[in-house]
């Protein structure tokens, strides 16, 4: 009898153990891996509603070919409308939204209308909430709610090791949400002309990519990419992203003002 009531507790014991292990992993509070949920295309799946594109609504004056109505062509000076993509952003709460400050810096100086676009290819308004430009980072909010959903945050930032597998998630050149694979290169990298240390990445990157997300192989947000140090401003260079508990220390601060 004694022994049957000692294997049965033993046996929960271990089963609550394991059980622990796979919740904990799915808040990505431990290194369990669990078959199927941590594969990179779902990963990627489940973080691609947790970046968003930003661009900007630009207006220009322009030449254009016009006829009268007796059909003779002329030129005249018209104002025109265009959507120019600026760069990529990361969700952190509903609706408040993370990204580069110099991703949005000109439409902040010159007033321009910002769109925010989610993976689904749905646009919402959005405006500027408030920037650190040493930190290069930005705080912005949609007007209205879409399919958003916030990260979830890599906490021990800290034990963050060269070799870990990340994936970087932006809109490089414009052409929409992309994804590219590589590892972390460099910890507490440091820049003369840039506040703090950075995480160095051989994923690649592209103009773009700026304000998007760097994700560890759990999809939890290791850091927001900043910049590419090259001789050409392509991927051929050194790709660099502000850790995510600068970000957030950052992102609080802008909140609280």
């Amino acid at each position: 009898m004694f022994k049957k009531s000692y294997f049965l507790i033993s046996l929960w014991v271990i089963l609550g153990s394991i059980s622990g292990l796979i919740f904990s992993s799915f808040y990505g509070k431990t290194n369990f891996y669990i078959p199927f949920y941590h594969d990179i295309s779902n990963v990627l799946e489940r973080t691609s509603p947790s970046v968003v594109n930003i661009w900007t609504i630009k207006k220009w004056r322009a030449w254009q070919e016009q006829s009268n109505e007796f059909g003779f062509k002329y030129n005249r000076r018209v104002v025109k409308t265009g959507f120019f993509p600026n760069g990529s952003g990361v969700v952190i709460e509903k609706n408040l939204i993370v990204t580069n400050f110099h991703v949005v810096k000109e439409a902040f100086n010159q007033n321009q209308q910002l769109l925010v676009e989610n993976h689904l290819g749905k646009t919402v308004m959005a405006q500027i909430l408030g920037f650190d430009s040493e930190a290069d980072i930005a705080v912005i909010a949609i007007i209205e709610s879409i399919n958003l959903k916030p990260f979830r945050i890599r906490k021990n930032i800290d034990q963050v090791k060269v070799g870990e597998s990340v994936v970087a998630i932006g809109n490089p050149q414009g052409l929409g949400q992309s994804f590219s694979k590589g590892i972390v290169s460099a910890i507490n990298r440091t820049f003369k002309d840039k506040k703090g240390n950075f995480l160095q990445t051989d994923a690649s990157i592209n103009p773009g990519n700026s304000g998007g997300a760097l994700i560890d192989d759990k999809g939890r947000l290791l850091g927001v990419v900043n910049v590419i140090r090259s001789t050409s401003g392509g991927n051929q260079g050194l790709n660099f992203a502000i850790p995510v508990d600068t970000v957030m220390e950052v992102f609080n601060s802008i909140l609280e003002k």
